[in-house]
């Protein structure tokens, strides 16, 4: 290949239902500025000879079955690869190159300035020497095996704008030199082993849009100097052991649109300046130690669709404000200690018992059956409507398995628009029978059509994650609890169907 196209300079082929092995011959196009051969598959390594091409800019052979060498465990092709000074974007993303980043990575062109290898199962340590590759704006490395340390080295990368190391092994503490990296507008930790506490000093990356440190050791406080970050739209710290009370300065995020700090150890009042943050839509609080009463200035977040408060110890009652919120679609406040009326207006004539469970001083209509004595009657309710497991309304048992029994539910809820209490469901045909039954032909066809069209410019990857989603709602509902999948299975496969669908999107 490349001896009959000497003066080819761009090779376009991805997206086809190419395999083998990419020929090392194809070097022998010394003019290739761009090669595209992304999204099919292709085996085997990647070839040394690439080197040779001193013109290349563009390399997309991301989405593929290429592997590392077996005689060494480092990725040896980066060697080569620094010989292309002009290089300007790289991606072995979605690969099963199983192997590690050698120290040679640092020898990648300085003019770098997009690296993607996330999904390819590359394990070790980052390496130090990674903060020589001074114009990167874009490192994703994300959901690999990555172990050790975060490096003090990236602090050098002064034009990165996006870090992205989420799902890996890493552990030790988050480095204050990221904090000199004046550009950095999105930076992704999660699902690692990081402790200690939140550099305060993130306070200060003004341009930070997205911050995700959820699922890690991190504890102490969240800095006051986080508040401060005014153009902040994603802010997820849940999963953690944060403590202390939640500040007023919370209602200085005005741009914020999504912030999780469920799961940690929160004490004191919800700030009633909550209200202030009007572009929020997703809010999570829950499996806190939060106490007081809900603040009446929730009724001010116009744009909210999910609330959940569940798992406190908020008193007093249920704020009728909360009837405007004309867009909220999903509302928890169970375990608690609420009492008084259940708002009826709004939205709230829609939802189900399972949002008030086990506040013993709530009332409401009878049909969401929350009284202090009438507990046992509300399970079964809700196990024949079709969100609980049927264990728990049949026998009153509660188990982790349970409650990925009712994450099944929700996510065909979610996805198709219809819930388990719709006329068209019934003791023979409940909502998991119904998109089982899909399954077996088209499942897509289940699928809300606001979410879906072939029309859509991204048809194919809407496609794609929908079916994906259906089967993993089928399989966390099966009748069976030892048949569910477990919760740690769950967020691997939401995670590989994230990935796919980011990449077939972008």
């Amino acid at each position: 290949m490349g001896l009959w196209t000497p003066n080819l300079k761009g090779l376009y082929l991805n997206t086809n239902r190419l395999s083998g092995l990419i020929p090392s011959s194809i070097s022998n196009a010394s003019k290739l500025t761009l090669i595209g051969l992304s999204d099919n598959s292709f085996t085997g390594f990647i070839p040394n000879t690439l080197g040779n091409l001193r013109d290349l800019q563009w390399l997309f052979i991301g989405e593929n079955y290429l592997t590392g060498q077996v005689s060494t465990p480092e990725l040896r092709f980066f060697d080569s690869l620094s010989n292309c000074k002009n290089l300007v974007y790289l991606s072995i993303a979605l690969n099963q190159l199983n192997g590690i980043l050698p120290a040679s990575v640092a020898n990648l062109s300085t003019s770098l300035r997009v690296f993607n290898a996330f999904g390819s199962e590359i394990k070790g340590e980052i390496p130090m020497a990674i903060g020589n590759l001074s114009g990167l704006s874009a490192l994703r490395l994300y959901s690999n095996e990555l172990t050790g340390f975060i490096p003090s080295t990236l602090g050098r990368l002064k034009n990165l704008e996006q870090l992205y190391l989420e799902d890996n092994d890493l552990k030790g503490s988050i480095p204050n030199d990221l904090c000199q990296l004046e550009r950095l507008g999105e930076l992704y930790l999660s699902g690692n082993k990081l402790n200690g506490p939140i550099p305060s000093c993130l306070g200060e990356l003004s341009s930070m849009k997205g911050l995700f440190l959820d699922s890690n050791n991190l504890t102490s406080t969240i800095p006051s100097t986080l508040w401060n970050l005014e153009d902040l739209l994603y802010l997820n710290f849940s999963t953690n052991s944060l403590t202390s009370s939640l500040p007023l300065d919370i209602g200085n995020l005005k741009m914020i649109t999504q912030m999780d700090l469920s799961w940690n150890q929160f004490l004191g009042h919800i700030p009633r300046t909550i209200g202030s943050c009007q572009m929020l839509t997703f809010l999570l609080f829950a499996y806190n130690e939060l106490q007081g009463s809900i603040p009446q200035s929730f009724g001010n977040l116009i744009s909210l669709e999910f609330l959940d408060l569940s798992n406190n110890n908020l008193s007093g009652a249920i704020p009728k404000s909360l009837e405007a919120l004309r867009y909220l679609k999903y509302f928890n406040v169970s375990f608690n200690r609420l009492e008084g009326e259940i708002p009826t207006g709004g939205h709230f004539a829609n939802f189900t018992g399972q949002s008030f469970m086990q506040n013993d001083g709530l009332c409401g209509v009878p049909r969401l059956q929350v009284h202090r004595y009438e507990f046992m009657a509300q399970t079964k309710t809700l196990a024949t409507i079709g969100y609980m497991a049927p264990e728990y309304g049949r026998e009153g048992i509660v188990s982790t398995k349970g409650d990925v029994y009712s994450y099944g539910i929700l996510l065909m809820e979610t996805f198709t628009r219809k819930k388990p209490t719709d006329e068209m469901f019934s003791d023979i045909l409940t909502m998991r029978s119904w998109v089982y039954e899909a399954s077996l032909g088209s499942i897509v066809q289940v699928v809300d059509a606001n979410l879906i069209g072939k029309e859509d410019e991204s048809f194919l990857a809407k496609k794609e994650c929908a079916t994906s989603i259906l089967h993993l709602a089928l399989d966390c509902s099966r009748n069976i609890p030892t048949q569910r999948i477990s919760m740690e299975d769950v967020v691997v496969r939401l995670n590989k169907i994230k990935i796919t669908f980011l990449t077939n999107t972008r």
